[in-house]
Formats: structure tokens, C-alpha cells, sequence
């Protein structure tokens, strides 16, 4: 990856070719406001695709309290919340000091499950940055009252949050012993630091990201794109969408390992897949699908793989989806 200018162009094309809807939804409700610090932004001076995460994490805890089961209200009644997938669609890049809004709605509501749409916008000029969908699972049913409220507030789950290229692999439960006869190769090896982890202790959806994003460049090289090359060529990577389950909570302390590799591709498309383990039992914590593109920042444009690339792509390809 380049300059931030011409990393900008890939957000540009990408926005292009998605339907962003310029004004929110009436019956959206407002769950979040932050600005963008220079913290969160990585090499590109682009916000890190962690905080999208992070941003769908704490409006979720927003709405929930508006619906009248905000943190202490789980408290005073004993529940026990947790997330269950994350679906993410990026569609637009926030810089530093760009304002971020987000508004939300449940679209779905069970006896002990909610699923959450969560709209990330840009305010300053309407635009849709991101989609955010969550599962949410709790230990016992929803109290009535809350539960009523859901319902009234639900709304359907527009077209463009929907998944588009993640969702159709079956990903198995392997442990982290079985993962390199899969073919997968280790991008991280590190410790959950206190932290990192929210007010249970449990390791925050948001760093799981991060933990993805940091191991890319391990993936990229493995992948025969040699990363320091191709910012020399001004060529760039772009990821468009992810989907997350999360498995078996890490808390402090424990030590994490994620292990990657290339689920499937195309002529224009990579699609990744991230195995997060707890390296003392080998247990599965978390894994995700990812979509990612290479682009030509010189012409703007999305890169086609040449057929020396496609030869090499599918040598790498693993075997848990051959």
C-alpha cells in the first residue's frame, strides 16, 4: 500500500459501485458519535478496519439501553450477554478528524437472541462509511418488556447490509493442531492483554479485528504478493467485507494465535479466512471471512490477477475447502 492519496481513490471506486443511501432511515435510532483520532488510522492515515467493529460494539450496547436492557439492567437481572457473528460491510474510508455516526435498529428478534443493523455514517456529507450486523445471544429469555420494545422497533434488513461474498463457506471447528495440515499458516502469535478485554474480561470483538489486520502482510507475502514490492509499485489492498463468529471467549491473559489462509479466489477477488485459538488448549475462539481486492493506484482501478498469479493462488488455496 501507498500514499494516502491515492489509497483514497480505492475508496472512491468502491463507493462508486455500492447503492449508499444518502439519508438515514426515519426509524433508525441514534446509538453512537465519535470523531476519528490519528491513533486509529493505520499507514494509509485511513481509520483501521478494527474500529468499525469497535463502533458496531458499543452502539449495540447503546440501543439495548434504549430498549430498556442497558448494563445495569443486566446486572439487576442476572443476564449474560454475548455476541455471536459480526457482519461488516466497508464502503467508505474515515480520516482523521471526520466525525462518525451511527444509528440502529433490530431486525430480528428471538426468545434469547436479537440480531442488530447498525448504519455507520459520515455526517458531514451523509454518506454510508459502513453496515454493521450483529447477533446477540443471551443466557436466559428476554424479559418481556424488553423484548415488546424490540419488536416495535424492528425493521427490515436493507439489501445493501446484506452478505454478499462471505457466508457460503461451511468453516469447521478445527483446533489449532489440525490447522497446518489445513494449509493455513500462523500471522500471530500474542497475548490478550487486560486491556483489551471489557468489563467481564473477555477479549473485545474490535481487538479480534485487529489481531486479522496486523497478520495481513504474513498472509500477502505467503500469498506470492510481496507487500514492500508492491508499495513500491503503488498498488494497494483493499478488504470490502468480513464476517465474524465468535466461538469460545479469550479473557486476559490468555494466549492467542491466529492462523490464516486463501479460502477461494477469482480473477479479481481473494477471499481470506482467519482461525483466532487459545494456544494452551488449541481451542477455536473465533474465525472469519474476509474479501479482499488488489488495486492499481496509479490508473485507480481494481487489479486482475494474471494467470501466474492464479496458478500460484491455487497451489496455496487450502484444503479444508477443496
Amino acid at each position: 500500500m501507498s500514499i494516502s492519496g491515492a489509497f483514497s481513490a480505492i475508496w472512491t471506486v468502491i463507493h462508486r459501485l455500492q447503492r449508499v443511501r444518502r439519508v438515514p432511515a426515519p426509524d433508525l435510532i441514534p446509538t453512537f458519535t465519535t470523531a476519528v483520532n490519528t491513533w486509529q488510522c493505520d499507514e494509509n492515515d485511513h481509520l483501521n478496519v478494527q474500529f468499525y467493529t469497535e463502533f458496531g460494539h458499543e452502539a449495540s450496547a447503546h440501543l439495548l439501553a434504549t430498549l430498556g436492557l442497558g448494563p445495569r439492567a443486566q446486572r439487576d437481572r442476572g443476564l449474560l450477554l454475548q455476541p455471536r457473528w459480526d457482519h461488516i460491510r466497508y464502503l467508505r474510508e474515515f480520516r482523521v478528524v471526520d466525525t462518525v455516526e451511527v444509528r440502529s435498529a433490530p431486525t430480528e428478534v428471538g426468545d434469547r437472541h436479537l440480531v442488530i443493523y447498525h448504519e455507520v455514517r459520515n455526517p458531514a456529507d451523509g454518506s454510508v462509511a459502513s453496515t454493521v450486523t450483529r447477533r446477540v445471544d443471551s443466557d436466559r429469555s428476554w424479559p418481556a418488556a424488553f423484548r415488546q420494545r424490540a419488536r416495535t422497533a424492528c425493521i427490515e434488513l436493507p439489501a445493501s447490509a446484506r452478505p454478499r461474498s462471505v457466508g457460503s463457506l461451511a468453516v469447521p471447528a478445527i483446533t489449532l493442531a489440525e490447522a497446518p495440515r489445513t494449509g493455513l499458516i500462523e500471522v500471530g502469535r500474542t497475548v490478550v492483554k487486560p486491556l483489551e478485554c471489557d468489563e467481564h474480561g473477555v477479549f473485545l470483538p474490535r481487538h479480534q479485528f485487529g489481531r486479522y489486520s496486523d497478520g495481513a502482510p504474513f498472509l500477502w507475502n505467503h500469498l506470492g504478493f510481496n507487500r514492500a514490492a508492491m508499495q513500491e509499485r503503488q498498488e494497494g489492498s483493499v478488504v470490502v467485507e468480513m464476517l465474524q463468529h465468535y466461538r469460545t471467549p479469550l479473557r486476559a491473559g490468555d494466549l492467542a494465535v491466529v492462523m490464516s489462509g486463501l479460502a477461494d479466489f477469482s480473477d479479481k477477488i481473494l477471499k481470506f479466512t482467519h482461525f483466532l485459538f487459545e494456544a494452551e488448549s488449541g481451542t477455536l475462539a473465533a474465525c472469519a471471512e474476509a474479501v479482499g481486492m488488489k488495486f492499481d493506484q496509479k490508473i485507480r482501478k481494481i487489479m486482475t490477477f494474471s494467470t501466474e498469479d492464479q496458478c500460484r493462488l491455487a497451489a496455496r488455496k487450502l484444503h479444508l475447502f477443496a
